[in-house]
């Protein structure tokens, strides 16, 4: 790399990659919760033993639905462990959290400790196969769902599914996204010093833009995006504007359509979610690509 390069990759690390300090008796290496798991290392992100957080669906439930929780930053899965398991309760669905190299649990684990753009996307195709291979459960009932910094491994994960795979994953739910990691740095330091960071370091409006590109006879993934309208960490901005790509990736799909008929056995109306989320994360409304807005119900 060039010297420029190299500044670059360290103002961007600098920006993406804040794991909080690990207290001195970590509480969440006892956890019954916590399961480690190492997939055969012929697979991609396998060879490497790594914790997940793992919470199933409420008794008497009975679903096979799962959601994959990638969380911000400035947090591991020590922090977040009562409110995921809270969220799974409420969702009634199972719940998987991934821990990103460098944080928390994987800061002790043997090739795991350092936090990496590579890294990352190996754990997340860890946890995907390790839903599909030891958990049993099928592509089509997971969920992805990715707040602030794990917006961008989300939308890289359902596309590198698709493509090595070819698995097509259930959802997505973006949470607080970002453009990128580029308009984030102009948001702080201004757009000249924004160019020190490549363009390509965790652009998810590009993933977006890829993922909606889905071949002929596939389905749309469906896409749900929240964003706090106070946010300050991420101006909401970034996720109206990933809101109107999916609107512009998609509308072109629906014209062609014919009248009646699905671009998949399972989707029958692609469709691309924004939410507007107060102090209190109530769902306000849901624009669809061929309906006008409709109101929802709180957890619709």
């Amino acid at each position: 790399f060039s010297p420029l390069a190299i500044m670059g990759l360290s103002l961007a690390a600098s920006f993406v990659f804040l794991p909080p300090e690990l207290p001195a008796k970590s509480g969440a290496q006892a956890s019954k919760n916590i399961v480690w798991d190492q997939r055969p290392a012929k697979l991609p992100g396998g060879g490497v033993t790594r914790p997940f957080l793992w919470f199933p669906a409420p008794e008497g439930t009975g679903s096979r639905r799962t959601v994959i929780f990638f969380h911000g930053n400035a947090e591991d899965l020590q922090l977040i462990e009562a409110d995921l398991q809270q969220f799974g309760q409420v969702l009634k669905c199972n719940l998987l959290a991934v821990e990103y190299p460098g944080y928390g649990l994987c800061s002790q684990a043997k090739g795991c400790q350092e936090v990496s753009f590579e890294g990352v996307a190996d754990v997340a195709m860890h946890a995907l196969l390790y839903c599909c291979h030891v958990l049993e459960v099928d592509p089509s009932q997971i969920i992805l769902h990715g707040r602030s910094l794990g917006s961008a491994p989300v939308l890289h994960l359902a596309k590198r599914a698709y493509d090595l795979l070819h698995w097509e994953i259930g959802g997505i739910v973006l949470q607080c996204p970002f453009i990128s990691i580029r308009q984030v740095a102009a948001d702080y330091v201004g757009l000249a010093g924004s160019l020190l960071v490549p363009s390509d370091c965790y652009n998810n409006m590009a993933a977006l833009s890829l993922l909606c590109q889905v071949p002929p006879g596939c389905c749309f993934v469906p896409i749900l995006i929240l964003h706090g309208e106070l946010d300050k960490v991420i101006k909401p901005y970034h996720g109206r504007a990933l809101l109107k790509k999916c609107h512009h990736a998609i509308m072109p799909r629906c014209a062609n359509q014919e009248p009646g008929k699905s671009t998949s056995t399972r989707s029958r109306r692609p469709r691309a979610c924004v939410t507007r989320v107060t102090q209190k994360a109530s769902i306000k409304t849901c624009f669809s690509t061929k309906t006008t807005p409709r109101r929802l119900k709180h957890g619709g």
